[in-house]
């Protein structure tokens, strides 16, 4: 397990006072990469093998949004499934208790051929010694409906990562900035399942369908679909949000 603290930034805070959902996104990502970095299975270190890791499915959970200058004390901890998923999984706390937990899936590809390859041929000793037993349970993702809302967004230059690929974070803002006007101001986002399908490249118009799934318990819950510019579906999320 790899723990680090972290202080929210004062770019981090929201009109209500408290840190953004993209802002978590991002220290998790961090906290992803200086763990992978002490094992030498970065995105960098991989390259030049002609191999690289690409995010399938992301499922995080907020308890509450910290205000600013909060320290977060976040652990991260990872292990195989099946030989082909490498699970991540999260924790994040402050000061006043939990914050937010996490649970991603990845896998190595090769870069030529674009398939998936197996995990003890190309990790390193480290990452076998401190592997942890996991589950990755991820939940189905829906089709979103034909009758749904559209809203476009431009892919910019500085959504891309260093695949040149749109950043995975980025997917969970676009959608979660598509919701209607009225959730977004009564409510907090407490959950987004993801489910990653294929990269986007460079800039670009892309579109998120966007469907209601239910409202119940305090609940409002819609389903997503990120469609790139040649009408191929990228990524598929379920928001989950709670009114305040």
């Amino acid at each position: 397990m790899f723990e680090a603290s972290y202080s929210i930034p004062y770019a981090g805070i929201g009109p209500n006072g408290r840190m953004k959902l993209p802002v978590l996104l991002d220290i998790l990502q961090d906290m992803a990469d200086r763990d992978a970095r002490r094992m030498s299975m970065t995105v960098s270190d991989l390259l030049p093998k002609g191999i690289s890791w690409v995010l399938r499915r992301y499922k995080v959970s907020v308890e509450r949004y910290p205000e600013y200058e909060s320290t977060l004390t976040v652990k991260t901890w990872h292990g195989p499934r099946r030989n082909l998923h490498s699970i991540r999984a999260f924790s994040v706390r402050d000061e006043k208790g939990p914050v937010a937990s996490a649970d991603t899936s990845w896998i190595l590809i090769d870069l030529e051929r674009g398939r998936p390859l197996r995990l003890d041929r190309h990790t390193t000793d480290l990452y076998v010694k401190e592997s942890c037993p996991m589950d990755g349970d991820f939940p189905d993702i829906p089709v979103v409906p034909d009758l749904a809302d559209e809203r476009p967004f431009s892919v910019r230059r500085w959504d891309l990562d260093r695949n040149n690929h749109v950043n995975n974070a980025v997917y969970i803002s676009w959608a979660a900035e598509a919701v209607p006007e009225e959730t977004a101001l009564t409510c907090s986002l407490v959950r987004v399942d993801g489910e990653y399908l294929r990269p986007t490249e460079g800039r670009g118009d892309i579109r998120v369908r966007t469907s209601w799934q239910d409202d119940r318990d305090g609940y409002a819950r819609f389903l997503h679909s990120i469609v790139g510019p040649e009408g191929d579906e990228k990524a598929r999320f379920i928001t989950c949000w709670k009114r305040e």
